[in-house]
């Protein structure tokens, strides 16, 4: 073969090995919003827009161990942010994951791989030995996180959830709150949230569809 066809081959066998290991590379570190168009038209509506890796935080388990986005990597997570006083939202919502996760551990494969936390906003009362108590009574497998304010605050905003303290014409004191079950991939990237009211049977559901495209 001619001289000058060898080079044009092997500068063509070039470009198509650099266009395929450029493909590979993309298929590889897609984020989730690439792959959203994969999601079922039921699933849509629970996935963001713009998801995005947690911001860094520190925090304390009801065990006294430190917990932060690297606890979140290799397992999906299902976080809600209540407190231990709440007198109805957070019982009530509790209740229901407790529920999703012994629907879940009839699948082994998935119950190993989700981890289910709940993030104290009222940290000054509720200490790690009152979570403790209190996550027993509705799951032994439930994680309880507290920590300091500038903490708590920065989880809080990169999890897109809200909370605040309020106190009534009577003087009494409560927390307002999200209500939303929030989503974290293995990967540690918020993805979306489960919004209330929330039902378990549907949140199974979904949340098996979601596991399937990552």
């Amino acid at each position: 073969m001619h001289k000058g066809r060898l080079r044009w081959f092997a500068l063509l066998a070039g470009i198509v090995a650099v266009a395929v290991l450029v493909f590979a590379m993309r298929e590889g570190n897609d984020s989730p919003a690439d792959r959203w168009a994969k999601a079922p038209a039921e699933l849509r509506p629970v996935l963001w827009p713009n998801p995005h890796p947690v911001a860094p935080f520190r925090m304390l388990t009801q065990r006294r161990e430190v917990f932060g986005p690297a606890q979140l990597h290799g397992r999906w997570s299902l976080v809600f942010f209540g407190y231990l006083d709440c007198p109805d939202v957070c019982p009530a919502t509790l209740l229901t994951l407790a529920d999703l996760h012994r629907r879940l551990r009839a699948d082994h494969g998935i119950d190993a791989g989700t981890q289910f936390l709940f993030v104290s906003v009222d940290p000054a009362n509720d200490s790690p030995e009152r979570l403790a108590g209190y996550l027993g009574y509705f799951d032994p497998g439930f994680t309880g996180l507290s920590g300091e304010p500038a903490q708590l605050a920065a989880l809080a905003r990169s999890l897109g959830a809200a909370y605040a303290g309020h106190v009534d014409e009577r003087g009494v004191r409560s927390m307002e709150h999200s209500t939303s079950i929030v989503l974290v991939n293995p990967q540690g990237w918020v993805v979306g949230a489960f919004p209330a009211p929330h039902d378990p049977a549907r949140m199974e559901r979904k949340f098996r569809q979601l596991i399937r495209i990552k």
